[in-house]
């Protein structure tokens, strides 16, 4: 547990302006496992918080981006999440891990979105081509969605 963890969980009350202030002192990486820490210890509120402050002090943090995407995802606030992977695998320009990629295509799919979820993967694999889960995720996309149903929708989002 980190040391902003400690002094979060010590609290008897938080508020969000001496939070921002207190995450300010953290590296992204420290605000990250604060972040896992009070998750764990079924803090999600002021783990939303924490999230909030690390994206407003660090909005290009690979750290923060993941950690703050997980917590949507947690929230199943889909938009969000998809937001948030959106940006990290920008920020990752073309060096996405595949476990990145697997949860940006989950958030597709809960957002009901399969054409953009196939497109997701056919990216992903290009990147890790031998990858099994992602293997399996287009397989699945593919057997759901024949080719010219997810064309159809494809065209029909945008």
């Amino acid at each position: 547990m980190t040391s902003l963890s400690q002094a979060l969980l010590s609290q008897a009350h938080w508020d969000w302006l001496p939070l921002q202030g207190t995450a300010s002192q953290f590296s992204p990486a420290e605000i990250r496992q604060a972040i896992a820490d009070l998750v764990q210890a079924d803090r999600l509120g002021m783990a939303d918080a924490l999230s909030a402050a690390g994206l407003s002090l660090y909005p290009d943090s690979e750290d923060i981006l993941a950690i703050s995407a997980l917590l949507a995802e947690l929230r199943q606030e889909w938009s969000m999440a998809g937001d948030l992977l959106e940006q990290l695998i920008t920020l990752q320009a073309g060096q996405t891990p595949g476990t990145t990629w697997l949860h940006y295509i989950r958030v597709l799919r809960c957002q009901c979105n399969p054409a953009k979820a196939m497109a997701a993967v056919e990216l992903a694999l290009q990147q890790h081509p031998d990858h099994a889960d992602l293997q399996k995720e287009a397989q699945s996309l593919r057997a759901q969605f024949n080719p010219s149903q997810l064309a159809v929708e494809s065209t029909q989002k945008h």
